[in-house]
């Protein structure tokens, strides 16, 4: 027999024991012994726990009770153990809303006593205990779930990386572009394009991925005024695959209409400058690729004479 088992029988409840009664028993017995000893105790109600009130202190904390608030005069729910405490200051409940009113108005006027130099204070000391990216966090949280919220921030968080990227350097755009795109790896498409201008002797004076007025083209030759372009066929959506302007690609995170507007804008940007850009597609340089490699010769050969009869 396991030892823990009792050798006798408890009267009240039935479980095995030791002793005449269980300990919990026992427990019920020396409690009501002594609410008998002592009227100022009571039973909580709740849990039957010996309390000096109706309710023991951790149901007190749970209990709620229908008061009226002082201010506004609504009947709203306040916790039993405020409500004692309210009784026993002889002071009326007053509401949740009602008590962040009368500390904001509060806090206005402390602020407007307050010097600059006390604001300052102030204000590093309550940024110093908030956790900045938490309270960002969950403030996207709720503009993402309104549609009309999330537009609006959208637009315009656009609106001023534009504004700010138009005041930047020459300079300081070329050092942002450079550092954003030196993690980005060349496809294999890039990198077999460049090996056969090399076998050709087509690349001379290009250079590859160098930043160009906040551009970053894929091989380009300053002296011949030359930009070789690759475009994928998903990542630029080419036009003899893609027809719809809204459908949505999920490896550029964009639509079709979209990514042909980002590319409009970067070949206007490079036409301005006075580059010729040749633009190879994926699938043309796949199924004839040293037809494209003979048009970019013909442009190297056109910008070479064109070169020499100025000279």
């Amino acid at each position: 027999m396991h030892k823990n088992i009792g050798k006798n029988i408890c009267p009240q409840c039935g479980k095995t024991c030791n002793n005449e009664l269980c300990g919990r028993c026992k427990g019920e017995e020396k409690r009501k012994a002594v609410l008998k000893l002592n009227p100022k105790f009571k039973v909580c109600q709740q849990c039957g726990e010996k309390s000096r009130d109706i309710f023991c202190g951790k149901c007190k904390v749970k209990q709620k009770v229908q008061l009226c608030c002082r201010d506004c005069g609504q009947i709203k729910e306040f916790n039993y153990a405020r409500q004692r405490e309210l009784e026993l200051y002889g002071k009326k409940p007053v509401c949740y809303e009602c008590c962040r009113k009368i500390h904001s108005k509060w806090l206005k006027e402390s602020r407007a006593k307050q010097t600059p130099e006390e604001k300052s204070a102030h204000g590093k000391l309550a940024r110093s205990k908030v956790d900045s990216a938490a309270s960002v966090r969950k403030q996207w949280k709720t503009i993402k779930a309104s549609p009309e919220l999330y537009k609006k921030a959208c637009n315009r968080l656009q609106k001023l990386t534009a504004d700010q990227w138009k005041n930047r350097s020459e300079e300081d755009k070329n050092r942002i572009v450079k550092a954003f795109t030196a993690k980005i790896s060349r496809s294999m498409g890039n990198e077999k394009l460049k090996a056969m201008m090399v076998e050709n002797g087509l690349y001379d004076n290009f250079k590859s991925e160098e930043v160009f007025h906040g551009f970053v083209p894929d091989e380009i030759n300053h002296k011949l005024k030359i930009i070789v372009e690759y475009y994928g066929d998903v990542y630029h959506c080419n036009p003899r695959r893609y027809q719809d302007p809204n459908e949505f690609i999920s490896a550029i995170q964009r639509t079709v209409g979209e990514q042909w507007a980002r590319d409009k804008r970067r070949l206007a940007a490079l036409y301005r400058s006075g580059y010729t850009v040749v633009i190879v597609w994926e699938k043309d340089f796949h199924n004839d690729a040293k037809r494209e490699i003979e048009r970019i010769k013909n442009e190297v050969d056109r910008k070479t004479g064109l070169e020499k009869s100025e000279i």
